[in-house]
C-alpha cells in the first residue's frame, strides 16, 4: 500500500513477490477491497502520511483505536508506512524501476538533458569549489556568533517557506495526476503533495518547532516504548545518515561537509512544515542551488515525477556519484523522521 502511493513499480514487485512467497492469499492483491477491513480502514493515514503528513491528527488516530487497531499496532503500521514512503523517493532518486519484468537503474542526476540549460548565473553558483568555499565562509561567521536568536530562526524559516512554494516540480497539474498503475492496491491518486505554505496564504496548521517536538525528545521514548524493538534501529539510521562523510567533496579532499547535509537535511523538514529552532535557514539558500532544491522538492514530495526532470545533469555538479547517493540517503531518513514526526505526535496527542 505504501509503495503504491508512488507507484514505485521496484518496491511494488519486490513486495508482491514476498507477499506470495509467504502464501499471503493472492485476492488481496486484485485490489484494496479485497483486503481485511483493518488493512482497508488503513488507508486514510497511508494517503495523508505519504502527501500531507501534517494533517495527520488526533482525529485519525481515535477513529482507527475505536476499530480493531491497539496503539501498539498502529504504531508499527505508521513505522512501516514511513518506511517504504521514504523508500519510495530512495528508489525514485536512484533511478532503480522495474519495466517489463527486467531491473533497470538510471539515476536522474545522471541523465542526459534533454532540452534547455540553467543560465549561466545559476550555473556560476553550483560547483564544488564555490560550495566549499561558501561552508568555509559559513563556519567562520558561525564562529564568532554562535547564538541565533528564536526570531532570527523564525523569520529566515518564513522565507525559505515562501520560496520552497515558488519553486514548481514537474507534471504536477492536470490530467496525468490521476494516472496510476496500483490505485486498485491504493485509491485515490489524485491526492498528492500541496505546499505547507502557499504564497500570500496562511496554513490553517502550524509549523511543528524541533524545541516542541523533536525526535531526540519526543519520536525516540514514544517509539521506545510503543515498538521497543525498532526505536534503536530507527535513531541509529538517522544518526549514520546525518554523520555519514568521507570528508571530500567532489575532487577536493579534508572537507567537513556538516553544513551542507545539515542544509539537506533541514530544507527537506522545511518542505513538511518543520522548523529547527537553533538554524538560520538563510544558510540553505547559500548552500543549496536553485536546481538542487528543485530535485530535492521533487524526490521529496513528488518521486514518481522524476524522469520529467530536465535539468537532471547541472544537479549536484563536481560531487562524485557516491556523494550523489549519500544525498539520496539523506532524502530517504529526512523523509522518513519528517513523516514519523507528524504521524508520532498524533498519537502522543492521544496518550495525553
Amino acid at each position: 500500500m505504501a509503495a503504491c502511493r508512488h507507484n514505485c513499480s521496484y518496491l511494488v514487485e519486490e513486495q508482491r513477490q514476498a507477499f506470495r512467497e509467504a502464501g499471503g492469499p493472492e485476492e488481496w492483491l486484485v485490489g484494496l477491497e479485497y483486503a481485511p477491513k483493518k488493512l482497508q480502514e488503513l488507508h486514510h493515514t497511508n494517503l495523508i502520511l505519504a502527501h500531507q503528513p501534517w494533517l495527520y491528527d488526533i482525529h485519525h488516530v481515535e477513529k482507527l483505536l475505536k476499530s480493531c487497531w491497539s496503539v501498539s499496532e498502529l504504531t508499527q503500521a505508521i513505522c512501516i508506512l514511513a518506511q517504504f514512503h521514504a523508500l519510495s523517493s530512495y528508489v525514485h532518486g536512484c533511478g532503480i524501476e522495474v519495466s517489463s519484468g527486467e531491473l533497470a537503474v538510471q539515476p536522474p542526476f545522471l541523465q542526459a538533458c534533454s532540452s534547455g540549460s540553467p543560465s549561466s548565473v545559476e550555473l556560476s553558483e553550483g560547483g564544488v569549489d564555490v560550495l566549499v568555499e561558501r561552508m568555509r565562509s559559513i563556519s567562520l561567521v558561525q564562529s564568532d556568533f554562535n547564538a541565533i536568536s528564536e526570531e532570527q530562526t523564525r523569520v529566515s524559516f518564513e522565507k525559505l517557506k515562501k520560496q520552497a512554494a515558488n519553486i514548481s516540480s514537474p507534471n504536477v497539474d492536470g490530467a496525468e495526476v490521476c494516472k496510476s498503475r496500483y490505485s486498485h492496491l491504493s485509491p485515490n491518486p489524485e491526492f498528492i503533495y500541496v505546499d505547507f505554505h502557499k504564497r500570500g496564504e496562511k496554513s490553517p496548521v502550524p509549523t511543528i518547532k524541533s524545541q516542541d517536538c523533536s525526535w531526540e525528545e519526543h519520536g525516540f521514548s514514544l517509539v521506545s516504548e510503543l515498538y521497543s524493538e525498532v526505536a534503536d534501529i530507527l535513531d541509529n539510521k538517522f544518526k549514520t545518515a546525518y554523520n555519514m562523510t568521507y570528508y571530500t567533496c567532489g575532487h577536493k579532499t579534508h572537507v567537513d561537509t556538516f553544513l551542507f547535509r545539515q542544509a539537506v537535511w533541514n530544507y527537506l523538514h522545511c518542505l513538511y512544515g518543520i522548523r529547527h529552532d537553533d538554524y538560520d535557514y538563510s544558510q540553505i539558500n547559500q548552500l543549496l542551488e536553485r536546481n538542487l532544491k528543485m530535485f530535492l522538492k521533487t524526490v521529496t514530495c513528488f518521486p514518481e515525477r522524476l524522469s520529467s526532470l530536465e535539468a537532471s545533469p547541472f544537479i549536484m555538479k563536481g560531487f562524485l556519484n557516491s556523494e550523489k547517493v549519500h544525498v539520496m540517503v539523506l532524502v530517504l531518513e529526512g523523509r522518513l523522521q519528517a513523516e514519523l514526526l507528524h504521524g508520532l505526535r498524533a498519537l502522543g496527542h492521544y496518550l495525553m
